[in-house]
């Protein structure tokens, strides 16, 4: 087993997974940060488990960036089936060694009329990343990473193998207590000023856990855009100003969607900008350009 690590280092390597995190599942009862119920612990779910393996894959920003979409729509999915491919052949690959595995799958829920019935899975992919050291919760509910921001989505392999058996370096469990003491959100409130549901809090006296993202409103707004094909939202994560994704895209500003924010409401998303940004000072070329891109990839494709 002294090479699992290094097969999941050579994944990332050849960018077939992006990050990767392991974590005690006994950390779960322990933590006082993000508590959950018991009944959400791995141990429910697997009861042979000893350790959570933690796989991630960046969305990519320039397409989040056209949300609501199908160019958006069709790329979650395909993260989903990849996320859910690779959790498979790794957990093959540890029960053939006698480490035995179970892949948790990637949303573990039936759309979101399932949601609207029960706004939880039977196990969380954010809280295993979180317990893995992989990042920090932000005022959007989601799990924030320093490469990606919550631009990345994640999946879940349970074990029966120890930290030991799986070759995880000495310095992990040191890392995972100095990430787990990290606040990466900055409060900016942008995930809550830009939410289309009004799903998210602005009271920044009430940071995640004690506010939670109001799921009625969340997944009402997804079943509107399901029907249109282009489920998922997933602007809070666009939003986001956290990531070092965004220096790579040159997207550092999250001013540009402002900008588009009021093309929508001026009513000239679908059309040429009159290259003027609200109070008729004169527009960022490029900024205008990225705007109409996303304007006309939303035009095509939805139902």
């Amino acid at each position: 087993m002294s090479s699992f690590y290094q097969l999941l280092f050579e994944k990332k390597q050849r960018s077939e997974i992006s990050i990767f995190g392991f974590a005690d599942t006994d950390s779960w009862e322990t933590d006082k940060r993000y508590p959950v119920s018991p009944r959400f612990y791995p141990a429910s779910v697997y009861p042979n488990a000893k350790t959570a393996i933690v796989i991630g894959v960046p969305v990519i920003l320039p397409i989040i960036e056209t949300t609501p979409s199908v160019f958006y729509n069709e790329h979650y999915r395909t993260i989903n089936a990849h996320l859910d491919s690779e959790a498979l052949m790794l957990s093959y690959y540890l029960n053939d060694r006698k480490s035995l595995a179970m892949p948790i799958p990637r949303d573990g829920y039936a759309g979101a009329e399932a949601l609207k019935k029960e706004p939880v899975s039977a196990f969380s992919h954010k809280h295993a990343a979180y317990h893995a050291g992989l990042g920090a919760f932000g005022r959007n509910n989601t799990l924030l990473t320093p490469e990606y921001g919550p631009r990345v989505r994640f999946t879940t392999i349970l074990t029966s193998a120890t930290f030991e058996e799986l070759a995880v370096p000495d310095g992990a469990a040191k890392r995972i207590r100095e990430m787990k003491e990290k606040r990466l959100c900055t409060e900016c409130m942008a995930c809550a000023r830009f939410c289309p549901a009004g799903s998210i809090s602005n009271d920044k006296e009430k940071p995640y856990p004690v506010s939670r993202i109001d799921k009625v409103k969340c997944t009402e707004y997804s079943t509107a855009l399901g029907a249109k094909g282009i489920s998922p939202c997933g602007v809070c994560i666009k939003v986001c100003p956290i990531g070092e994704d965004r220096k790579a895209f040159s997207r550092e500003n999250i001013q540009i969607y402002d900008e588009e924010s009021n093309e929508k409401s001026d009513g000239r998303s679908d059309e040429k900008s009159d290259g003027k940004r609200n109070g008729g000072k004169p527009k960022n070329e490029a900024d205008d350009k990225l705007i109409q891109s996303w304007a006309h990839i939303r035009r095509y494709g939805t139902k």
